[in-house]
């Protein structure tokens, strides 16, 4: 055989096996990471059970008031970044807020921060939530990622509303969080 041809045939066959291996040919296996020891703080305030009852991010904003107990559900959305890095502390929206994952043929890349709605609504609509340390401070830890928690997840939250809080900035100390859990969909 002409060396010129078989190394033109074995550069293709080079060349498609990297084609289809990017395609989805063969799965990859996870990168390992070092796995974080998470903030005791923040490991007693998740909850396996979901509480009996509770009330909207919209109406916590219209009746809650500085040191009230309240549980109430939303979902992480409302804000581009609705974790912040390096503290326990999440942007929890109202469920009624039309994030762009409900609009059918949206292929918004960040849906929860519901960038189709006016700004004002979408303000109207959230509430911050932290988990407190021993300090009175947040947790120097993200709640990104913490058992999984991602944008778009339901959150239903035990805590007593902040000092500092207004109807504007309602700030909820949480006390216990439950994650719903995800809804499978056809693809899983």
């Amino acid at each position: 055989m002409n060396p010129m041809k078989t190394s033109i045939s074995l550069l293709c066959v080079g060349a498609l096996t990297i084609l289809f291996s990017s395609c989805g040919g063969e799965k990859a296996e996870p990168e390992e990471t070092a796995s974080v020891d998470l903030n005791p703080v923040l490991e007693g305030v998740f909850e396996e059970t979901e509480p009996e009852s509770s009330i909207t991010v919209v109406e916590a904003r219209k009746s809650a008031k500085p040191g009230d107990e309240i549980i109430v559900t939303g979902k992480v959305a409302g804000a581009m970044s609705p974790f912040t890095e390096g503290f326990a502390t999440v942007v929890l929206a109202d469920q009624a807020l039309e994030t762009c994952d409900l609009v059918p043929g949206d292929m918004c890349e960040t849906p929860w921060d519901a960038c189709c709605v006016e700004t004002a609504v979408i303000q109207s609509m959230r509430m911050s939530i932290q988990v407190l340390g021993e300090d009175g401070r947040p947790v120097m830890q993200g709640l990104g990622g913490v058992r999984g928690m991602k944008e778009l997840d339901t959150l239903v939250v035990t805590g007593t509303v902040a000092e500092d809080s207004t109807a504007e900035n309602l700030v909820l100390n949480a006390t216990a969080i439950f994650q719903k859990p995800v809804a499978p969909t056809p693809e899983t």
